[in-house]
């Protein structure tokens, strides 16, 4: 007569124990890569945003031209110029045109920092009036701190723009190259250097004055070593 077998109640409860265990490692496991998988996406969607920041940056400043332009209260502006809080203005070649439309292919851009985003912001008309509304578009996000400077013809380093005023806003020159110095809150400090145009002429502009010639200058080329 053959007696039935089976598992007492003890070792029920040392395979449930282990079976636990084995689930809890498993799980802890688990998550850890799950985390680890987020935080890497995150930081490879941050390094593409400044990627892309960077390349925005560089086709605008790459492109800056000696146009002076008219603000929205007719005030003559130099090509270039700089304001508080992370604000930088300037006049931009390269505007593509592929509907062939009545309008020039310079543009007015800008740069502005507010509430820890860098904002580019760009008009449809060159010359604003008080009615010019920007197109607006954020750049970067999570920002500390911004802070330009601009490198003058004898190789110093401005932290504002004209670096002297000036009677003739239009006759003023874009600097040689322009500094971008981010502190971004998960990356500490990121600097951006650009070198501005390429042999590009200067224009000042009459606006109607009578008299004024049209009067041009170049741009000195700059060195592949640009030291503060």
């Amino acid at each position: 007569m053959r007696t039935a077998r089976g598992f007492t109640l003890l070792e029920l409860v040392v395979v449930i124990a282990i079976f636990a265990v084995f689930s809890l490692m498993a799980y802890g496991g688990l998550d850890s890569v799950l985390k680890t998988r987020e935080q890497v996406e995150q930081a490879q969607d941050r390094i593409a945003q400044l990627q892309k920041a960077y390349l925005r940056l560089r086709n605008d400043l790459q492109q800056i031209r000696g146009r002076p332009a008219r603000d929205g209260f007719g005030d003559v502006q130099p090509a270039v110029r700089s304001a508080e809080r992370g604000y930088l203005e300037f006049t931009r070649a390269g505007w593509r045109n592929p509907l062939r439309l009545p309008r020039a292919g310079l543009e007015r851009v800008a740069y502005r920092f507010e509430e820890g985003e860098l904002i580019r912001m760009s008009w449809r008309v060159l010359d604003l009036a008080q009615d010019s509304k920007p197109v607006e578009t954020v750049l970067l996000d999570r920002i500390d701190s911004v802070r330009w400077r601009y490198l003058d013809e004898s190789r110093q380093w401005r932290e504002t723009w004209p670096a002297e005023i000036l009677d003739r806003p239009e006759t003023s020159a874009p600097p040689q190259a322009i500094e971008l110095t981010l502190r971004i809150e998960d990356l500490g400090e990121v600097f951006y250097l650009f070198r501005v145009g390429s042999d590009f002429p200067v224009i000042p502009t009459s606006f109607g004055s009578s008299g004024g010639g049209d009067q041009t200058g170049t741009q000195n080329d700059l060195t592949r070593d640009v030291q503060g």
